[in-house]
């Protein structure tokens, strides 16, 4: 039912093709607006130091941006000046974006829960995913009135010459998608949050060093690689991407990295966020796992295909470590993946399973929901392909290419390609058996960072003990120790030879081999334990109702006594009367 009209929507399309599906939503959008957005904006034009706050924060740009036009122009060409203050008006709208887009955010859920609102939201029975969205619509409406109140200012720039005007809308429309991303940060913190200065101070403290890095690395750091792909554009310059949208050469190239990878680098975090969101408002007893699987099935392979597209473009000298980045980047992703997959519940509540019966879900559809032992095949059907088709297509892409040794650069890559393998395998049956073992996602979290860390740390400095300590006579005799640590596929990478493999290659398999060994042991013992869990919950559940049953049958016959004992005196009532009459 509707909170505004207090009628209910329009029943659902009969067929259930996807046509039919999206034009009913469409129209719902139209002709009923989400209910939590038209609340908030109600709220918020209440608010009558909005429009003052507008007001002053565009007067102060407009102020710093004129006084250092002013200052700028005495000393350069007008062109330069107005390079110089294309970059630093979009330098701060960033931070402003940056900053105040996940503060206001943070604020939506945690203020509903610290002022005791939150549980009046949920008695409307307004779904999780509609409360994500409302609550997402309201506050990148109020950032993007800070953006367009900025509109007047970003003009500056181009009245001095040297920026085009489609260059500064372009700039405006990557702040619109940065507010995206910065407003979904915000409310995935907020969602998980119970007071309200917690979700600001903890916004506020991971959204400084993720946007000063995300500054500088994709801002000036990747501004040396455009400018090597397209002379056009300039080195150095942070805001670089507008102008290369306007000045490359459309080719493959362009259509690759300033088309493709933006918008996977849009669509991935903020699918992701939004699914954290949604899972963290939804009730632990429901299916809080279907949405963030469905992500991980669906952008795996779109990860994947990003680590791969940078080889295709480089020199053929650059392809083998431009390869390995992007397999380790890959990995980097998995290794998230596998600490996301971490919480997840040991098997489906009675509550999702019902609602599965009367749904009549499918089979895909029950594997991507809760169950840890589901969680780690899922993770192995999608990661496991993802990594073997990057090593396919690096393979292919150095043996055909006129490097000096193609077969050693395809063996190296094959060397890495396998111990990574290997040890995701170990990973994933790792973090099954802690979760299934321990009563609380977070301890598993902890014990799995714990053991990856020293994993990878303390063989290298137990190697360098054996060095130095107990002399073994060479460097590489000490570096065999270090053999169960991740890096070590390095290591194989920087002894490999045109012969035969040494013995770092050799000890390097077999480590890959006893952690593959390793990790499907405890991927079945931890499907031992979660079926043993899982059927002593059931064989509760079912105690319980049989009690309930024999509790129920119990009162009903005693209902039935009660009834036959107060029949009888009536039934023998007019035999005595007879007698009597007698």
């Amino acid at each position: 039912m509707s909170v505004q009209t207090a009628s209910s929507p329009p029943g659902g399309p009969s067929p259930r093709r996807l046509v039919d599906r999206a034009r009913h939503r469409a129209g719902r959008l139209l002709g009923e607006p989400n209910p939590i957005w038209i609340r908030e904006l109600k709220q918020a034009a209440r608010l009558s130091r909005t429009p003052v706050i507008l007001l002053v924060f565009a007067v102060l740009m407009t102020l710093l941006i004129a006084s250092l036009g002013g200052i700028v122009s005495r000393d350069v060409a007008p062109a330069k000046a107005g390079v110089i203050l294309f970059q630093v008006f979009f330098s701060l709208a960033y931070f402003v974006v940056a900053l105040v887009g996940p503060a206001v955010a943070a604020n939506s859920i945690a203020s509903e829960r610290e002022g005791r609102t939150w549980e009046a939201v949920l008695l409307t029975g307004i779904p999780p995913g509609e409360i994500a969205r409302g609550k997402f619509l309201a506050a990148y409406t109020a950032i993007s009135m800070y953006v367009v109140m900025l509109a007047p200012v970003g003009a500056l720039p181009f009245l001095f010459g040297g920026i085009t005007a489609m260059e500064v809308v372009i700039a405006f429309l990557f702040l619109f998608l940065i507010a995206l991303l910065s407003v979904a940060f915000g409310l995935a913190i907020s969602s998980k949050m119970a007071s309200l200065r917690a979700a600001i101070l903890v916004t506020l403290l991971l959204a400084f060093p993720l946007s000063i890095c995300l500054f500088t690395a994709a801002g000036a750091g990747l501004s040396y690689a455009a400018h090597m792909a397209w002379p056009e554009v300039p080195e150095g310059p942070p805001i670089w991407l507008p102008v290369a949208y306007q000045r490359a050469p459309f080719g493959l190239d362009y259509a690759l990295f300033l088309v493709l990878l933006p918008i996977a680098a849009i669509v991935v975090p903020a699918w992701f966020l939004y699914q954290v969101t949604v899972a963290n408002l939804t009730s632990e007893s429901d299916d809080r796992s279907s949405g963030l699987k469905t992500w991980f099935a669906a952008c795996t392979p779109v990860v994947a295909a990003a680590a791969a597209v940078p080889a295709f473009s480089v020199d053929a000298h650059e392809r083998m470590p431009t390869i390995i980045a992007g397999m380790s980047a890959m990995f980097a992703f998995l290794t998230f993946c596998v600490f996301l997959f971490a919480g997840d519940p040991i098997g489906p509540s009675r509550r999702v399973e019902v609602h599965w019966a009367r749904r009549r879900a499918s089979r895909l559809r029950r594997f991507l929901g809760p169950g840890i032992v589901r969680s780690a095949y899922l993770l192995l059907a999608a990661g496991v392909p993802a990594v073997l088709a990057l090593w396919a297509a690096g393979h292919r892409l150095v043996l055909g290419a006129t490097t000096v040794a193609p077969e050693l650069a395809a063996r190296q890559l094959g060397y890495f390609a396998v111990y990574a393998l290997a040890f995701y395998v170990f990973l994933v049956g790792l973090g099954a058996f802690l979760r299934a073992r321990t009563a609380a996602p977070m301890i598993a979290r902890v014990l799995l960072l714990t053991l990856l860390f020293a994993i990878a740390v303390g063989p290298w400095i137990v190697a360098a003990i054996a060095g130095l300590v107990a002399e073994l006579g060479t460097s590489e005799s000490a570096l065999l120790v270090a053999a169960p640590s991740p890096f070590y596929a390095f290591a194989m990478i920087a002894k490999a030879t045109q012969g035969d493999p040494g013995p770092v290659v050799i000890v390097g398999y077999a480590a890959a081999v006893g952690w593959l060994v390793i990790g499907l042991g405890l991927l079945a013992a931890a499907r031992a334990r979660c079926a043993a869990v899982i059927a002593q919950r059931d064989a509760a559940f079912a105690e319980t109702s049989a009690l309930l049953a024999r509790e129920d049958e119990a009162a009903l016959a005693a209902e039935q006594a009660s009834l036959a004992h107060a029949a009888g005196p009536e039934r023998s009532e007019p035999g005595s009367v007879a007698g009597t009459a007698a």
